[in-house]
């Protein structure tokens, strides 16, 4: 015998629901993972020019080398210092995305997005390809969490 209530739930409906809402919290966790992985990136990125080492990784802030480019001398205190803040600042904004703070994790995609215009400025269309890539996982995150909040309480 089947249930025609839709509004009663029955045991293979709550497993869907948990489900579901396993799944949401899965990728609005995976989504708000991005912000500390640009973080790391970023600071790994700049301690292997400092080793001036040949590979790099894609995944990091453009912003530090554009800025190092424009500069008429070298000046690593400077771009360390940049790399530092930014990092930091995408560390916070991790934290808060976690937390599903939707305004914060909305300005941490945007400030992403203006550090990919930066990359398509600096000629770096795969660093900018890269940003789109991680720009799509990072909005499907705040998707997630958008889900997961219109939710009703477990």
């Amino acid at each position: 015998m089947t249930n025609s209530n839709p509004g009663v739930q029955t045991p293979q409906n709550e497993t869907l629901e948990q489900k579901k809402r396993a799944q949401l919290e899965q990728n609005a966790r995976n989504g708000s993972n991005y912000f500390f992985w640009i973080a790391f990136f970023s600071i790994f990125n700049q301690v292997m020019d400092m080793l001036s080492a040949k590979r790099r990784f894609v995944f990091g802030l453009g912003a530090p080398q554009t800025i190092e480019r424009s500069l008429a001398a070298p000046n690593p205190a400077l771009i360390w210092g940049i790399i530092i803040v930014l990092a930091g600042i995408f560390v916070l904004f991790g934290i808060f995305a976690r937390r599903r703070n939707i305004p914060v994790y909305i300005i941490g995609i945007l400030v992403y997005l203006a550090d990919l215009v930066l990359s398509i400025l600096a000629g770096d269309m795969v660093g900018a390809v890269v940003h789109v890539v991680f720009t799509v996982l990072l909005v499907m995150g705040l998707i997630a969490i958008r889900k997961l909040k219109d939710l009703p309480s477990a």
